[in-house]
C-alpha cells in the first residue's frame, strides 16, 4: 500500500509542476504596414512616429522605417509595434526598447511596449480605424500642422487604408 500512495503521490506532483512561460515583449504579427489616412493631407496622408514618438502625417514613403507599423500582441492584446528606433537625444526612455503605438489618457503617440499602464492602439481591419484597447478613443484626423488627433468618444474616426511593406531595419 505504501508504494502505490507514494507512486500516486509522485505521479500527482508531476502532472500539477507545469512552467507557463510567457513570452518577453512584444509577438510581431506576420506583416509590417503602412497607414495612410482617407481624406489626410494632400500628399502626406500616410503617419510617422517623429523624433520624439508624435505621430503626424507626412508623405507616403513606403521604405521610410518611421512610417512602418507591425500588428501583433502582447500577451493576447492587440497592438501595433512601431518598426522605428528612437535615441537616447529624443526619446531617452525608448532608447534600445520595442516602441508600440498607445493612448495616455490624452493622445495617441510612441510608448514602451512593455509599460502595462497605458492602453495600446490596435488597428480594427473591420472599420479601417486606429483604436485604443479597452476605451472609446480613436485617432481621429490631424489639425492644420499634420498633428494626429483624438476623438475620446468614438465618434468622429479617421479611417485609414494599408500597404503591406517589407521591412526596414530601424
Amino acid at each position: 500500500m505504501k508504494f502505490t500512495a507514494l507512486t500516486l503521490l509522485s505521479a500527482v506532483a508531476t502532472s500539477t509542476a507545469q512552467v507557463v512561460l510567457v513570452p518577453p515583449g512584444p509577438i510581431r504579427g506576420p506583416n509590417t504596414l503602412v497607414f495612410k489616412e482617407i481624406g489626410g493631407v494632400v500628399n502626406n496622408e500616410c503617419l510617422t512616429f517623429t523624433n520624439n514618438g508624435n505621430i503626424v502625417d507626412a508623405a507616403c514613403a513606403l521604405a521610410n522605417v518611421d512610417r512602418q507599423v507591425t500588428p501583433g500582441k502582447i500577451l493576447g492584446t492587440d497592438v501595433l509595434i512601431i518598426q522605428r528606433s528612437f535615441t537616447q537625444q529624443f526619446r531617452p526612455d525608448l532608447a534600445g526598447k520595442t516602441a508600440c503605438v498607445a493612448f495616455n489618457q490624452a493622445s495617441f503617440r510612441a510608448e514602451d511596449c512593455d509599460r502595462r499602464d497605458l492602453l495600446f492602439a490596435r488597428f480594427d481591419l473591420g472599420t479601417g480605424r486606429i483604436v485604443a484597447n479597452g476605451h472609446t478613443a480613436c485617432l481621429s484626423g490631424h489639425d492644420k500642422i499634420a498633428q494626429v488627433t483624438t476623438d475620446f468618444t468614438g465618434r468622429t474616426c479617421a479611417q485609414f487604408t494599408i500597404t503591406a511593406v517589407a521591412p526596414t531595419r530601424p
